[in-house]
């Protein structure tokens, strides 16, 4: 029911906008398109506003969304400029996807508690969850999916994933905390050999000298982005070379392990998490 009422809102939403984009008058006058709109909003009111209050959205979350509904309601009940309905929902549709990605955070919550045991494990793991998911939540979504895997290390035959999910949650925040064009842009900056943008260590030290911090200090964190590169490729490897599956599985769980350790240094240092 939770996931139709979402999906009925998505789809009255696409079958607006079509329709919208078929009126050729400057006004929207036809019944169809009008009714449409209504169909949207009492879909949103009725079932899907609920749904959502319901998997833990507060009001807050919803008050633009609200509001652009009303707006669109005011439309539909008179004869207004195409205009004004193309521009209302452009702005919609933005409202509706951030909306969702705060919608699959609330449902994956609510399977997190009814699992039997957490899996944030320190701390310094759950600030780092905490700060990327409103930051780069693909990388917080990534992040918290290697922590399920090593929490379940005894059921895995293979962490070559776990290792992806890490390098990955590290990768994606170094690239929004320092996109291409700035660190490029930097004074002194060169590419590294052979390179056509910058080095993940060197879009690190960037992020670091910008605060302030002075090379010693930023050796570290630069140093333990490239051993999370090299042990990610270690761990890609080893099932090549280990004619043991059981001998594999612990050798790897092992490397994983001591990867996630630079991961977490890193975006301990890029997200000022320390404990």
């Amino acid at each position: 029911m939770a996931d139709d009422s979402w999906r009925s809102l998505l789809d009255s939403l696409t079958a607006l906008e079509r329709e919208i984009s078929r009126v050729g008058a400057v006004n929207v006058n036809t019944a169809t398109a009008r009714d449409n709109a209504r169909s949207l909003i009492q879909d949103y009111f009725r079932r899907t506003r609920p749904h959502l209050l319901a998997i833990g959205l507060t009001e807050t979350d919803l008050e633009l969304l609200d509001g652009q509904m009303q707006r669109l309601l005011q439309l539909a009940n008179g004869r207004n400029p195409k205009r004004y309905y193309t521009r209302l929902l452009r702005d919609l549709r933005r409202t509706v996807q951030r909306v969702e990605l705060t919608r699959e955070y609330r449902l994956g919550e609510q399977q997190r508690s009814e699992g039997s045991t957490a899996v944030l494990a320190t701390d310094i793991e759950g600030r780092i969850v905490t700060t990327l998911q409103g930051l780069v939540p693909s990388a917080a979504l990534s992040y918290e999916q290697a922590l399920r895997d090593l929490h379940a290390s005894s059921t895995r035959l293979s962490f070559r994933g776990t290792a992806n999910e890490l390098r990955e949650a590290l990768r994606e925040t170094v690239d929004h905390l320092a996109p291409d064009e700035d660190v490029m842009n930097a004074a002194g900056f060169r590419l590294e050999r052979d390179q056509t943008r910058p080095t993940q260590k060197q879009k690190v030290r960037h992020i670091l000298r910008s605060r302030g911090l002075s090379e010693t200090a930023r050796s570290a964190p630069e140093d333990a982005v490239l051993l999370v590169e090299e042990l990610t490729g270690s761990v890609a490897r080893a099932s090549s070379q280990r004619s043991s599956l059981a001998a594999h599985v612990a050798s790897t769980e092992q490397e994983v392990r001591q990867l996630k350790m630079y991961v977490d240094s890193v975006l301990a240092e890029l997200l000022q998490v320390h404990a």
